[in-house]
């Protein structure tokens, strides 16, 4: 399975959703250097602190903390 990531300032955004035992899903995600997830972990949520009711609500909640914490934390 290929692990689909989103480029952001030199980052990429990976997000690992996991469906709930609820049916909603969590909104886990790593945040790596480098565009192509290559450079060292800056960020990583593995605990399923939001939960989402579809697939699409999640990845836009990872990408909107993503942006604002890479934002805040520039290389």
């Amino acid at each position: 399975m290929e692990v689909k990531s989103y480029p952001y300032k030199g980052h990429a955004v990976i997000p690992r959703l996991e469906q709930q035992g609820s049916g909603k899903y969590a909104a886990c995600f790593t945040i790596q250097a480098g565009k192509d997830g290559a450079g060292e972990t800056r960020y990583v949520r593995i605990s399923p602190t939001n939960e989402f009711d579809t697939e699409d609500d999640a990845i836009s909640y990872i990408l909107d903390f993503a942006g604002d914490w890479i934002d805040e934390n520039p290389i």
